[in-house]
């Protein structure tokens, strides 16, 4: 067998080369290539040798290919050869780090198939399996290279448009809108589509406000007959966070919004163990807020206190969060700082300035033996005790190394027990009640 790379390496001075083939399960998965510059160098002992070493080298390269394309198969819809809803969590989030660091705005779009269903009862499953890759295919053939396509789930389908404000992505939805109602083969029942478009930052700063304006402006959409385009267009409640985004280049220091924009995120990477962390706690204070029906206003400030409330770990030691061991007396007021540290940074800007109040005091417990003024009960603010109770339900389920990560059953047992002490009774026993109504929600969906 002739290999291309023998010219190359003669040319580099090799004299002696060996190819070794991988063969897993009799097929060649790659090569293992070893060469010197002294001519004749392997005896038959040193091939048999190196055969040995490549096939212990087969099955890691085997198994770590076979990951790879788990990993990708994890990611596309095997349906319609779009990527799926998990990809598209993971998409926008990674958007809003990116827009946030470097300016600009995004656009999310969801699309709905009008009359789906009657064509699925209609024709059956089959045809409508055909339907949606051919919706699928339609899609991704309307969209500019730099958009991402995916199938949001059932017949609904979401669309990303990085860099792009609303009027721009409504002339790209409106090409996908037109072309589906023109080009699907749907026999008597006339399929067409109905969008909702949501854009970054003006319908909202996280990835769960962004999909749900996306949502509810799609449903606006079809209510109103279906076959249109509806843009939010700042219909979704806008958070103090958002405002800042909003107006970060009229009443914020653009490099000092650059800063808060990407903490979040970066602060989260600080800790071996805390991944997302701002971004659990943050829906979990929301969920027990919606729970509690707090006001749109006061669910919004939680928003992002939530974010934030971590912020003043910029100013402390990266060595102190992760160190393995107990803290010493002075590393543990060291840490303490946070708080403050995160009060002082918000409030310098006005549209957070709201929110300084319950960053500061997110460490107070209700029996006053918390920090950093030991206040008590109710007068601990209402944000900074959801937050002590939803950070310690996420520290301990999602951020404990093994094996002192706890169930969530463990968990909820925890914050019984930390119940008229560390935290609000009355917010201990509603987080535990949502978070079950979510779960039997979930299950039963």
């Amino acid at each position: 067998m002739y290999f291309t790379t023998g010219q190359g390496f003669y040319q580099m001075g090799l004299r002696t080369m060996a190819y070794l083939p991988l063969i897993a399960k009799g097929r060649a998965i790659g090569s293992f290539i070893v060469a010197s510059k002294l001519p004749s160098a392997y005896s038959q002992r040193h091939i048999k040798l190196l055969e040995q070493l490549a096939s212990q080298i087969t099955m890691p390269l085997e198994n770590s290919q076979l990951y790879a394309k788990a990993e990708k198969k994890a990611r596309v819809d095997e349906l319609t050869r779009l990527l799926n809803r998990r990809s598209l969590d993971e998409m926008i989030d990674s958007e809003i780090g990116r827009h946030g660091r470097y300016g600009g705005v995004f656009t999310l779009a969801i699309l709905d198939l009008d009359s789906f269903k009657s064509f699925n009862d209609t024709y059956g499953h089959l045809s409508g399996d055909r339907l949606l890759r051919d919706v699928g295919h339609i899609i991704k053939s309307a969209i500019r290279n730099v958009d991402l396509a995916f199938r949001y789930g059932g017949d609904e389908f979401a669309i990303l448009l990085p860099q792009t404000g609303m009027a721009d992505a409504l002339q790209v939805l409106e090409r996908v809108r037109e072309k589906i109602a023109k080009i699907v083969d749907s026999g008597d029942i006339h399929v067409t589509s109905s969008i909702g478009l949501a854009s970054w930052p003006d319908d909202g700063i996280s990835h769960t406000d962004i999909i749900a304006a996306a949502d509810s402006t799609l449903y606006r959409a079809k209510r109103n007959g279906g076959n249109r385009s509806y843009c939010a267009s700042g219909t979704a409640s806008s958070s103090p966070l958002a405002e800042a985004v909003a107006s970060r280049n009229n009443n914020v220091d653009t490099k000092y919004f650059s800063f808060i924009s990407v903490l979040s995120e970066t602060l989260d990477s600080k800790s071996y163990f805390a991944s997302n962390h701002s971004k659990k706690v943050t829906e979990c204070a929301i969920a027990l807020a919606k729970s509690l029906k707090l006001e749109p206003s006061q669910v919004s400030r939680l928003e992002a206190c939530a974010l934030l409330h971590d912020i003043g770990k910029i100013g402390i030691n990266d060595a102190i969060w992760n160190k393995s061991g107990e803290l010493t007396v002075a590393e543990a007021d060291e840490v303490k700082k946070h708080s403050q540290i995160g009060a002082d940074i918000v409030s310098r800007i006005p549209q957070l300035a709201a929110c300084a109040r319950g960053i500061l005091h997110h460490h107070e417990c209700f029996d006053g033996s918390g920090y950093p003024d030991g206040l008590k009960g109710e007068d601990i603010p209402l944000e900074s005790r959801i937050i002590a109770v939803t950070n310690a339900f996420v520290s301990m389920t999602c951020e404990r190394p093994l094996p002192d990560k706890l169930t969530v059953d463990q968990a909820m047992e925890e914050l019984k027990q930390g119940s008229g002490k560390l935290f609000d009774p009355s917010l201990v026993e509603a987080f535990i009640s949502s978070y079950k109504v979510g779960v039997n929600a979930k299950k039963s969906g």
